[in-house]
């Protein structure tokens, strides 16, 4: 096997990485190892091969940011669903044992945390609640007043 397999091997191993990790990182390497195995069938110099496949690489990983705001220009002005998502009511989908609570969005489901003032043995399956702030990947809850309870407490 030639450098070309050795380049092949490599580019199979940041696609793999890409595919495997939560990044939008690796893609760029395998291009660039991709690119380096294509040089490398007609120049048979290793080192200038490694210096296709890092300014290969560098420049892909360096455009990414122009890439996905090109893609984003293009598509509609408006705030993406979630930003926008504080103030929405959702209901409460499951809570494990573990205290992890599942909410169910337009949809969608979203990892929640109770707000510091809502206790967590008030909440339950199927309750509605409202979206007071997002953070990362999960939301802070609190509990909807509903009729039902309401009467409950003036019986």
């Amino acid at each position: 096997m030639g450098q070309w397999g050795v380049w092949i091997i490599f580019a199979i191993i940041f696609a793999i990485a890409e595919a495997v990790l939560p990044s939008f990182f690796f893609l760029w390497f395998a291009i660039g190892a991709g690119v380096a195995a294509v040089s490398s069938l007609f120049i048979s110099s290793a080192s200038l091969n490694l210096i296709i496949f890092l300014t290969v690489s560098f420049i892909l990983w360096i455009s990414t940011k122009r890439i996905v705001q090109r893609l984003y220009k293009s598509s509609s002005d408006s705030k993406v669903y979630q930003e926008q998502i504080a103030g929405k009511k959702g209901k409460i989908d499951k809570i494990y044992d573990n205290g992890r609570i599942i909410v169910r969005i337009k949809g969608d489901e979203w990892r929640a945390f109770p707000e510091e003032d809502q206790p967590m043995n008030e909440l339950h399956v199927g309750d509605d609640v409202i979206i007071t702030r997002k953070s990362a990947n999960f939301v802070y809850i609190k509990k909807l007043e509903s009729s039902e309870d309401n009467k409950r407490e003036e019986v």
